[in-house]
């Protein structure tokens, strides 16, 4: 026979019929006669389930899809394989951003280590960074004579002697002293807070004095541009007439304008000033501006009636004539402790043997408080269910 009875040509896999036919890899003999069983026709296996034809590539996995710089910087030593799947947005970091996310041995990961729930609570911010116990310097670089915002605002420094609880701020202690300090121009925010302490020191002992410290530039500063508002002024003024206790006031520094006002109205005879101190007598001014001619006479009128009320009050504590007071400080008007004296802003000169204020004893008051805290833990105790 010419015809060989094999047919070698290259094996046809149809995809649409049965897995029989599929898996034939082999070249199939053309002569029937060969097979003693016949096969199964297409037609039947049609109704069996189908094989999906998955191909696998057996080229080894490349990385052409990782930037070829970011592959030499920080792919190396065989740690190809631990950045098959790296994300795509990581490729526009840069090698030290990416040692913070892809590396075990990252700030993040030193970082949380020592990281807990009482490391991060509100406690442990409070004892760490600020209170009284937190003196500028005493924990960062070299020391400075300076106390800092945080010993201010109140607070306690960890270390030997701390607290159990929190201690008193610096406001906290002299507002309990009844002081209140004036130490700015008098701007709605200062008058706001004066107004605060004032009503409180009234209604928690009306028959005790409060004390009032005066170091202000008054509403205007030291270039006279109007940095307050005399209604500011003026309503601390009304609070200290409505006030049924005692305001007694110190000008520890200077009392200008306004601020030389209040110290005028304090209680007569209990207007102290210190020796270096200055107190200056001017009338309001308003800045310039510019609009039209019903707000400049608006303004006019306001600037009439802020110095009409202005001269009202410094007559009332000076006890001068207002006629006589708006002559003399046409002009801008200084006084020496002596001087403010004599004219009658104040009564007397105090130093630093005299004290303006009650004294407290401290160790007394926490002895006291311990001994309420443990009297109201054994009733607690007695009676767990706080009835008798």
């Amino acid at each position: 026979m010419a015809t060989s009875l094999l047919d070698v040509s290259p094996p046809k896999i149809y995809h649409g019929a049965s897995s029989l036919d599929r898996i034939s890899c082999f070249p199939r003999p053309s002569n029937p006669l060969l097979y003693s069983l016949p096969l199964p026709s297409r037609r039947d296996n049609r109704r069996k389930r189908t094989l999906v034809w998955t191909c696998h590539s057996s080229n080894p996995p490349t990385f052409d899809h990782i930037p070829k710089q970011f592959r030499q910087e920080n792919l190396k030593d065989g740690l190809l394989d631990n950045f098959k799947t790296a994300p795509r947005y990581f490729y526009g970091l840069s090698p030290s951003q990416m040692d913070m996310f892809m590396t075990e041995d990252n700030p993040i990961a030193r970082k949380s280590q020592t990281v807990t729930e009482e490391t991060i609570s509100s406690a442990r911010n409070y004892l760490d960074n600020g209170g009284m116990y937190s003196m500028s310097g005493t924990d960062r670089g070299q020391p400075k004579f300076s106390m800092s915002a945080t010993m201010y605002r109140g607070g306690g420094r960890g270390g030997i002697g701390r607290p159990r609880s929190a201690p008193p701020d610096l406001p906290s202690l002299l507002l309990d002293a009844r002081i209140i300090y004036l130490g700015m121009p008098i701007v709605p925010a200062v008058t706001e807070l004066l107004v605060a302490q004032l009503m409180w020191l009234d209604y928690d002992n009306p028959a005790k004095p409060i004390y009032l410290y005066i170091n202000s530039s008054g509403t205007q500063n030291e270039k006279n541009e109007t940095v307050g508002s005399e209604t500011e002024a003026y309503g601390i003024a009304d609070t200290m007439a409505y006030c049924k206790s005692k305001v007694y006031t110190v000008n520890c520094g200077m009392a200008y304008g306004q601020a030389a006002m209040l110290l005028s109205l304090g209680d007569k005879g209990f207007r102290a000033l210190q020796p270096n101190s200055s107190t200056k007598l001017y009338l309001p001014k308003v800045n310039r501006s510019s609009g039209s001619a019903i707000d400049m006479w608006i303004k006019a009128k306001e600037l009439d009636s802020n110095s009409e009320y202005y001269l009202e009050l410094l007559a009332k504590g000076i006890g001068k004539p207002k006629e006589e007071i708006e002559n003399d400080i046409q002009r801008p008007k200084y006084f020496q402790a002596e001087e403010a004296i004599a004219y009658g802003i104040a009564d007397k000169i105090i130093n630093s043997r005299e004290s303006a204020f009650e004294k407290r004893n401290y160790d007394e008051m926490l002895a006291q408080s311990r001994a309420s805290r443990a009297s109201a833990r054994g009733g607690l105790e007695s009676s767990p269910s706080g009835f008798s």
